[in-house]
C-alpha cells in the first residue's frame, strides 16, 4: 500500500512538474501578448523571430497590385459571392502563438499576407482557473475577458486588441482586398466581441446592407471603391436569423446565407439537412487525426492541388466560393484558388 500511494504521489508530481514546464514554456516572461506578433513574420516559410518586420509594412499583401481585386484584375468584376475566397480554420490558433494542439503553423497575420482572405474566428470568455492564474503569474498579464479561443482558454488564446488591431491595419494597407471572416460565438461573447470591433475601428470597413435576408451582393470592385471590404457572418451564442431577430450593426448570421459540407470528410455531401442553395459555399476542408486533434500529415494530403480538385469535383457542378484549411501554409491551396478565379473570370 505504500508502495503504492508513493507511486501515485510521484506520478502526480510528474504530472504537475510537466504541466508547470508546459505552461511556463507557453506564457513566461519570454512570452510577452502585448508585443505584436507580426514583428518576424517570415513569409517565406520557417519560424519567426522578434527583430525583424514590424508592422504595417509586415501587412503589405503578397501579389497585390492597383488594379487587383484580392490579388487579380479579373477578379474585379465579380460578384463577390461568385470569387473563391481561401479560408484559415480557427485563425487565431497557431503555434506560432504557442497554442497547443494548434490548427496553424503561423499566425493569422501571416495568412493575410500570404494571399488567404478567410478567416474563421471563435471568440470565447476567458474566466479565472488554476492554469489560467498560473499563466497569469508567469506572464504577469490578465488573461481573463474576451479572447479569441478553441474550445478553452488553457489550450492558447489571443487578445481581441491585437487581432482585429492588426487586421484593421492589413485592411488600412491593402486597399485592393476583400476579408471575409466567420466568427464562432462562444460563452455569451456577442456584446463584448460587438464592441471589441467597434473598440478596434474595423466597423468602418464593414459591408452592412440595409437588408440582411435578400442581399445583392455587389462586385469586388463595388465594395473595394465603398471602402466596405470586410464581411461579417456570425453564429453561435446570442445570435440567430436576421430574419426573426435583430443582428447587431454589421453581423450577418452565418447561415442566412451560407450552406456548408462536413469536416473531417472527403464528400461534398452538405452538412444537416439544409440543403438549399445559398449564395456562398462553404467547403470545410480538413481532417482531423484519430484523437480528433488537427494534423499536419493530413493537411500534406488535403491541401495538394490534386485532392482539392478531386473534392470539388464531388460538388455536381456547385462549385464552393470559400474553402476553409488547417495549417494553411501547407500544400496549394493558393494557387488552386488563383487558378479558380483566373477560370471563373474567363
Amino acid at each position: 500500500m505504500g508502495f503504492c500511494k508513493c507511486l501515485v504521489g510521484s506520478l502526480c508530481c510528474v504530472g504537475l512538474l510537466a504541466m508547470t514546464g508546459a505552461l511556463t514554456w507557453r506564457y513566461g516572461p519570454w512570452y510577452d501578448e502585448s508585443v505584436d506578433p507580426l514583428k518576424g513574420i517570415n513569409i517565406g516559410g520557417g519560424s519567426s523571430s522578434n527583430d525583424d518586420l514590424t508592422e504595417p509594412s509586415a501587412l503589405a499583401a503578397k501579389d497585390a497590385c492597383p488594379t487587383c481585386c484580392n490579388t487579380l484584375t479579373s477578379n474585379c468584376g465579380l460578384p463577390v459571392n461568385q470569387v473563391l475566397f481561401p479560408m484559415v480554420h480557427n485563425a487565431m490558433s497557431s503555434y506560432g502563438d504557442y497554442f497547443l494542439s494548434a490548427n496553424n503553423n503561423l499566425p493569422m497575420e501571416e495568412a493575410l499576407v500570404a494571399g488567404y482572405r478567410g478567416l474563421m474566428l471563435d471568440s470565447c470568455i476567458c474566466e479565472s482557473s488554476t492554469v489560467n492564474d498560473i499563466k497569469g503569474f508567469l506572464g504577469g498579464q490578465d488573461n481573463t475577458g474576451l479572447r479569441f479561443c478553441h474550445k478553452t482558454c488553457d489550450a492558447g488564446a489571443r487578445k481581441p486588441d491585437k487581432l482585429l488591431g492588426n487586421l484593421k491595419t492589413f485592411l488600412e494597407v491593402n486597399p485592393n482586398e476583400v476579408v471575409i471572416v466567420e466568427f464562432e460565438v462562444n460563452d455569451n461573447s456577442l456584446n463584448d466581441l460587438f464592441y471589441a470591433i467597434d473598440d478596434s475601428g474595423l466597423d468602418e470597413y464593414i459591408y452592412s446592407p440595409a437588408d440582411k435576408i435578400n442581399v445583392e451582393w455587389p462586385t469586388m470592385q463595388e465594395l473595394i471603391d465603398a471602402n466596405t471590404r470586410l464581411i461579417i457572418f456570425a453564429h453561435g451564442d446570442g445570435i440567430e436569423s436576421c430574419a426573426v431577430s435583430n443582428c447587431p450593426e454589421g453581423f450577418l448570421y452565418t447561415f442566412d446565407h451560407l450552406t456548408q459540407t462536413n469536416w473531417n470528410d472527403e464528400s461534398c455531401d452538405i452538412k444537416g439537412n439544409d440543403v438549399e442553395p445559398r449564395a456562398f459555399f462553404l467547403m470545410n476542408h480538413w481532417m482531423n487525426n484519430d484523437l480528433d486533434l488537427p494534423s499536419e500529415d493530413n493537411a500534406q494530403e488535403f491541401n495538394a492541388f490534386a485532392k482539392l480538385i478531386e473534392r470539388t469535383e464531388k460538388c455536381s457542378g456547385r462549385i464552393p466560393n470559400i474553402i476553409a484549411v488547417d495549417f494553411w501554409d501547407v500544400g496549394d491551396v493558393l494557387p488552386f484558388v488563383k487558378e479558380v478565379n483566373t477560370q471563373r473570370a474567363g
